[in-house]
């Protein structure tokens, strides 16, 4: 039967796992906010395009 590692390791890996938890949530939070800005930015450029026809100055 194998042995289960102490309970200090446990708690280590728990938090190295609640700190990778955290990372990757505000990775997301900054991807849907980098998709919303692009797609804002491709509205404006498809407006910018259909009112006088040139195209929409990228910053």
């Amino acid at each position: 039967m194998k042995k289960l590692p102490d309970e200090s390791l446990l708690l280590e890996i728990l938090e190295i796992v609640k700190v990778a938890e955290a990372k990757a949530s505000e990775m997301y939070e900054f991807s849907k906010k980098i998709s919303h800005n692009t797609q804002i930015t491709a509205t404006k450029r498809e407006e910018a395009e259909q009112l006088d026809g040139q195209p929409f100055a990228d910053r």
